[in-house]
């Protein structure tokens, strides 16, 4: 979860905690909502193209995060997003 990352200090948590909860409930809601209708076609065809819908949105978010994704390996996080606590 790079995201929290480009958070100051403080917020960080909250931030961590707020994009987990959207993303465990959308996985969490739509996929076994979405896979079961795929399934329930009865046809292998149709849930090999959801698999195949699912690892095309895998690769789009990697391309995102390597295009926007912040540069923090070996960088304390203190130097990425400054503590608002040292903001005068």
């Amino acid at each position: 979860m790079t995201v929290s990352e480009i958070f100051p200090l403080e917020i960080r948590a909250l931030a961590i905690a707020l994009f987990y909860s959207i993303g465990t409930a959308t996985g969490g809601v739509a996929a076994p909502w979405l896979f079961g209708a795929l399934i329930g076609t009865g046809s292998r065809l149709n849930v090999t193209y959801g698999y195949i819908a699912a690892s095309l949105l895998m690769i789009a978010a990697a391309v995102i995060e390597a295009v926007y994704g912040v540069k923090a390996e070996g960088t304390p996080l203190e130097q990425v997003a400054a503590p608002l606590s040292t903001e005068a």
